[in-house]
């Protein structure tokens, strides 16, 4: 897939703005006192990475190379409202600030304006000495900007260049992690290391994760109860509970399949799903967070580039359609009917595979 991280439209606008206001802040930076990183005393590191759970679970290993580079640091972490006490429970930061900014959730009043301003002054009292984004967008060079840290680093594909004082050309074809990671070195952290990962319970269950931020990322009703019924013949399978999932818990109730229900917030849910033996879902944060626990994990997509956010585990596994879209579609990325191209027996099949797999390896208990 050609697919980048950005739409073109996006990009082309954003840089545009870039440019218009480029004198402004070009000219503030003049009266901006210059630090290198090799120079300075990195007391306190703040890390922005406040869009979706995914995002924040898939830079976990590059915030715990920084630890490990830094190990005296104060790190600060801010990230979106609903990853609060799933990251918490990690513990690999000092502080934790949750946040919604006014672009994330499309809410522009005034009050919301005000709580970003407060947050930019609370935060400059922090007086951070590295501030750092993987994301490399414009409004999120901009708030590192306001913090006014001694350094700051990022991307800036969307423009912005002029907000950081390190600036790095961002890479369309890598992976997200990867991406963090060049980022992660150019801070003077090393490779990440390997982990050793939790044994795999090959007694557990196959978990299936229908929930997604997005419908054109979703599967439907009846494509998991297909697949439901290929894999209650041989395995214990439990189904997640989430917003999304009502309508297909409803059907499995009624019908009185052999699934199990699963129903708790994201630390219980991150605490089971360590000793089970696979998750099956869709393109989000849950295939991230087996993948970091180190359970298998096999990911549907349908239109969008796997090769940029999948999951990264030793038994990760992904099923997508077999060409690229050919459907007219309202988004530049996602497509449902990709989606529905996606077929239940082949899913079934490659989470056969996958186990077997799994069971002829030395990680299991």
């Amino acid at each position: 897939m050609k697919q980048k991280v950005y739409s073109q439209v996006h990009l082309t606008l954003s840089n545009i703005i870039g440019f218009l206001v480029s004198p402004y802040f070009l000219f503030f930076n003049l009266f901006r006192k210059k630090y290198s990183l090799k120079k300075i005393r990195v007391k306190k590191i703040l890390i922005l990475e406040y869009h979706r759970i995914g995002d924040v679970l898939i830079i976990l290993p590059i915030i715990k190379s920084i630890r490990r580079g830094y190990p005296k640091s104060k790190i600060i972490l801010i990230c979106c409202e609903e990853s609060y006490s799933l990251i918490d429970h990690f513990n690999v930061v000092d502080k934790i600030i949750p946040v919604k900014m006014p672009w994330t959730d499309w809410d522009f009043s005034l009050k919301k304006w005000t709580k970003l301003i407060d947050l930019i002054k609370e935060l400059r009292l922090e007086k951070t000495d590295l501030a750092i984004d993987f994301k490399g967008d414009f409004r999120n060079n901009w708030f590192l900007w306001n913090l006014k840290a001694k350094v700051s680093m990022g991307f800036s594909p969307t423009g912005g260049s002029y907000f950081l004082t390190n600036s790095f050309k961002f890479n369309h074809k890598l992976h997200q992690r990867s991406r963090a990671e060049f980022i992660a070195s150019k801070a003077g952290c090393g490779v990440l290391e390997k982990i050793k990962k939790n044994k795999i319970n090959v007694n557990g269950h196959v978990v299936l994760h229908p929930g997604s931020s997005d419908y054109r990322r979703s599967w439907t009703e009846k494509k998991w109860i297909k697949l439901l019924y290929f894999l209650t013949k041989n395995f214990k399978v439990t189904i997640i509970k989430t917003p999304d999932s009502f309508k297909l818990i409803n059907i499995i109730k009624k019908n009185n399949y052999n699934v199990d229900i699963f129903s708790g917030n994201l630390v219980e849910f991150k605490m089971w799903l360590q000793d089970q033996i696979l998750l099956i879902g869709v393109d989000s944060m849950a295939g991230h967070l087996a993948a970091e626990l180190g359970v298998p994990t096999l990911s549907i997509f349908g239109s969008q580039n796997p090769d940029l956010t999948r999951p990264l585990g030793d038994f990760s596994v992904i099923i997508n359609p077999s060409r690229e879209c050919q459907h007219k579609k309202k988004h530049w990325r996602l497509c449902a009917n990709c989606m529905d191209e996606i077929d239940e027996e082949d899913v079934y099949n490659s989470a056969v595979k996958l186990i077997k797999k799994v069971k002829k390896s030395k990680n299991i208990k």
